[in-house]
């Protein structure tokens, strides 16, 4: 469980330097390791790793998915460890998590919906439960045009890239206070990437069979700094958090846009939520 190796990790923070997380806690800064608090491991190191801490497999508690991977000391603090190259990371005071359970949702009725071709593909008619299957579902019925085009337009979809990126230059997490950068070599997952003319559309999914009460923004906002850049920002780039609940009797595609204003990471603002609904008998 991730929770037991970050009480690993600040255990050893505390080991090498007593009161070093809880000076830069009192401070103004927001990023650690910064200018006013080098790194104790290595001065010259703009992130910590696990090579640093001597600690392995930080593919299993590197990544933040849920808050409680986290340990009550970071939690309480609001000390989040933001991944930030290969096994890196760096520390920032500001919450990482969206909470989903105070939004209210448009109800719309997927029988409704307009889907964008004459016929369902037969092999999204009974398949395996996974994210990916359900993507391409939400896609097939009407949803996601639906969702990200409220002219009722229905303009083309492009798939866009998207699976598993591995980063060979360098990224930049910008905040409302400053920024860090992201090293090479950051590796993430783009669930899906849609684009028509004007626009390119991120989407993050999560699928099970009960509504998350939160996500984890570094989800959408890798996805977004990586296609900025290599984009170049020539297109709008909308950033869309799905939660699909699967059960026997219904299915919920509960969607949430949220903008990301000047690509500040604690700067965004809720744009849209909606719920399609499908009951299955």
């Amino acid at each position: 469980m991730a929770k037991n190796d970050w009480i690993e990790v600040v255990n050893i923070f505390k080991e090498r330097q007593v009161n070093y997380l809880d000076n830069f806690l009192i401070s103004n800064d927001k990023f650690c390791p910064c200018s006013n608090h080098v790194n104790i491991f290595d001065k010259d190191a703009n992130a910590f790793s696990s090579k640093l801490l001597d600690k392995s497999k930080p593919g299993n508690w590197i990544p933040l998915y849920k808050k409680e991977d986290l340990s009550e000391f970071l939690i309480l603090n609001n000390l989040m460890p933001i991944r930030c190259g290969q096994a890196e990371f760096f520390f920032f005071k500001e919450n990482i998590f969206f909470d989903l359970s105070n939004i209210n949702f448009d109800t719309i009725n997927i029988k409704n919906l307009k889907p964008i071709d004459s016929f369902i593909p037969l092999s999204l008619e009974k398949f395996h439960k996974n994210e990916n299957a359900y993507l391409n579902k939400s896609l097939s019925i009407g949803i996601l045009n639906n969702f990200i085009d409220d002219k009722l337009s229905y303009r083309r979809l492009q798939y866009g890239q998207f699976g598993k990126i591995k980063t060979n230059f360098e990224l930049e997490f910008v905040a409302s206070h400053g920024s860090k950068i992201i090293n090479r070599g950051l590796q993430f997952e783009i669930d899906l990437v849609l684009e028509n003319k004007d626009e390119i559309v991120i989407f993050e999914a999560k699928q099970g069979s009960k509504s998350r009460t939160t996500f984890s923004l570094l989800q959408l906002y890798y996805p977004l700094v990586y296609l900025s850049k290599i984009t170049n920002c020539k297109k709008k780039i909308r950033t869309i958090f799905i939660d699909i609940i699967s059960n026997k009797n219904d299915e919920v595609y509960k969607l949430t846009e949220l903008e990301f204003i000047n690509l500040e990471f604690d700067n965004y603002r809720i744009i849209r939520s909606c719920q399609y609904i499908e009951e299955i008998f």
